[in-house]
């Protein structure tokens, strides 16, 4: 198995699209559940697999239900001196979690990334807000520990402060396809919602109103792309999605390459003495 998914050749996608098209933003968006929670190695994985999403470079990564134990035991680590502190520099994003606990990463209630058109002074930007919501019906979370806020009401009210401050809403979500969609026909507001709820498949994007609605692909085997193609004199929005596979056709980007044969190779060596 290889522990770091496909951080290498998702970074080889990325800065190649920067390279085709220089002029063009992009955001690097991730709707969570990246690390290893159930399996003897997840120490290990785990810490390499937050190396690897640092690196990434992320402009936001949504703090979902089965990431939230492992970043509260980061937290922990980095406070006892055991990891770099650097390493916690995530944009980690949540309109719906407060850590009552100390030592937890920071977590925003959103962030707004703004783009020009053109470089000319006086030029209008294009300005895109993302948040994050965290879903755990069964409330497995303790809620002596964090306050988990109703991601309804908690994202009506995000949608309430940032709408004007905004051109382009985007949720980041571990919810399923079915209350995203109902998510959408609620909070019409909402320009786009990225589920990454553990399906193995790929599954087309679905159009809720103005709401655009799409899936990731588990252990980073395919990237959900949108494009929005953004009109300076209408003020209207294009949009285009697909998938793009990351298989043995894409290169993995030589420093996260690196990377990851080193996971792997501290991997194998754990396994080999756990056989012994």
């Amino acid at each position: 198995m290889n522990p770091m998914g496909g951080f290498a050749r998702r970074m080889s996608f990325w800065n190649a699209f920067k390279r085709k098209f220089p002029e063009r933003f992009s955001l690097r968006l991730d709707g969570g559940s990246i690390f290893d929670s159930a399996s003897a190695q997840a120490p290990l994985v785990n810490r390499w697999i937050l190396e690897g999403t640092l690196r990434s470079n992320l402009d936001a990564l949504n703090l979902s239900a089965w990431d939230l134990p492992v970043w509260r035991l980061m937290g922990d680590l980095t406070a006892a001196g055991q990891l770099s502190k650097e390493l916690l520099n995530i944009a980690l994003v949540s309109a719906n979690v407060k850590a009552k606990v100390p030592n937890f990463p920071q977590v925003q209630r959103y962030v707004i990334k703004e783009f020009s058109f053109d470089s000319s002074e006086g030029s209008k930007g294009f300005r895109i807000g993302i948040t994050g919501l965290l879903f755990d019906p069964q409330e497995r979370i303790s809620r002596q520990d964090f306050e988990i806020l109703d991601y309804q009401r908690a994202v009506r009210e995000v949608m309430a402060e940032i709408t004007n401050k905004t051109d382009y809403r985007v949720i980041l979500t571990d919810m399923d396809i079915g209350k995203a969609i109902s998510l959408a026909i609620q909070v019409p507001d909402i320009s786009l919602i990225l589920v990454a709820h553990n399906y193995e498949g790929v599954s087309e994007p679905q159009r809720v109103g103005d709401t655009l609605i799409v899936t990731s692909v588990n252990e980073g085997r395919a990237i959900s792309e949108v494009r929005l193609g953004l009109s300076k004199d209408s003020g209207k929005v294009d949009i285009q999605s697909r998938f793009v596979q990351l298989d043995k056709t894409v290169p993995d980007d030589p420093n996260l390459g690196e990377l990851v044969r080193k996971a792997q190779a501290q991997l194998d060596d754990f396994n080999k003495r756990s056989r012994q």
